[in-house]
């Protein structure tokens, strides 16, 4: 499934047409080419993909001309209680660095396109925050969106500002969050992708006003299942699994991998052990996929194994063996391709 395949709440696009609408922009302008239908927008349980999502806001960035400010807008408009579940498990934490880390490994459930993931180191948590695949002329809008969607959060979790030290912007957009941080007391600097929040780590131990371990944990199993149904499960696992697709050529160790992460190995085993799979797992499940739809377009055994960055066919299939437990060649003749050639007899 493509990225911008992924289903999203209709909720997000309620409130983009209504910062539009207090712009002077009808609903027919804000709606122009997305494919979303008027009527859908009265539907609190309906859903749109992400890429009419990102047609939508390109629609609001291109007729306002992306004045700065305008993502900031749309962000102070979302609340936790309007993203349901996730909104729920994330009152229901019992500390903020549970509700924290909840945050990061759902973020697929909120207004945000990018990708995030949680790192300690002593005294301080770090998230970081990679969008450098969300589309470059919308990037400033979504930025804008994510940290004022932050803030009203954090208001929300625990009645004040959050236990930031400070955020480091890529991009050349620190300028856009400058104001928005440094009214709460935190610092914003320019820095390189992906975009770093420092936080105090001893801040993120205070209580929860409406904790409930069980039922936080109940709406955990459920956002899971969320994820799943709108094929946004992505988290540290889906980090990786892009991570080991950009690397074929090399084949890249664990320890490159976590370190390409920011987090160490242990963090990186855990975090995976957390998502329910290993690095093992994610190699076998990667590698072993990539291998089928290569060997499934008629490509020789020779050829997948190049692609894919063997020496040569016999070690490539000494590793398709671990992976599907039979040899490509079979595989091939299985799904009725050409990939397996046998040598004419002498």
């Amino acid at each position: 499934m493509s990225s911008w395949e992924w289903r999203r709440s209709v909720i997000n696009s309620v409130v983009l047409a209504e910062v539009g609408a207090e712009h002077g922009l009808g609903p027919d302008e804000v709606l122009r080419g997305t494919g979303i239908d008027k009527q859908l927008l009265d539907d609190p349980a309906g859903e749109v993909t992400a890429a009419q999502e990102l047609a939508l806001i390109r629609n609001l960035v291109t007729r306002l001309g992306d004045p700065p400010g305008l993502g900031i807008e749309a962000g102070l408009r979302n609340r936790l209680t309007m993203h349901g579940i996730y909104g729920l498990a994330i009152l229901s934490s019992p500390t903020l660095r549970a509700a924290l880390s909840l945050a990061v490994r759902y973020i697929g459930l909120t207004t945000s396109f990018s990708r995030a993931w949680l790192a300690a180191e002593g005294a301080e948590v770090y998230v970081f925050y990679d969008d450098t695949a969300v589309p470059a002329d919308l990037r400033g809008f979504l930025l804008e969106r994510d940290a004022a969607s932050l803030i009203t959060d954090f208001a929300t979790m625990s009645a004040g500002p959050p236990p930031l030290i400070r955020i480091e912007v890529a991009g050349g957009l620190s300028a856009r969050l400058r104001d928005l941080f440094e009214a709460q007391g935190v610092a914003c600097v320019a820095g390189a992708d992906p975009h770093l929040l420092v936080f105090d780590g001893g801040g993120l131990e205070r209580p929860m006003p409406m904790a409930s371990p069980m039922t936080a944990r109940m709406f955990d199993e459920e956002c899971a299942e969320l994820l799943r149904r709108r094929g946004l499960h992505r988290g540290v696992a889906g980090a990786v699994r892009e991570l080991l697709m950009r690397r074929l050529h090399g084949r890249v160790s664990q320890e490159d991998v976590a370190a390409s992460l920011h987090m160490s190995l242990r963090t990186m085993r855990r975090r995976l052990a957390e998502e329910g799979t290993s690095y093992r797992r994610l190699c076998t499940e990667t590698y072993g996929s990539l291998a089928e739809d290569l060997l499934s377009t008629g490509l020789t055994v020779e050829d997948v194994a190049f692609r894919m960055g063997y020496s040569g066919a016999p070690s490539f299939s000494n590793a398709f063996k671990q992976w599907r437990g039979v040899s490509p060649g079979r595989f091939a003749r299985a799904a009725g391709t050409p990939a397996y050639r046998p040598v004419p007899a002498p």
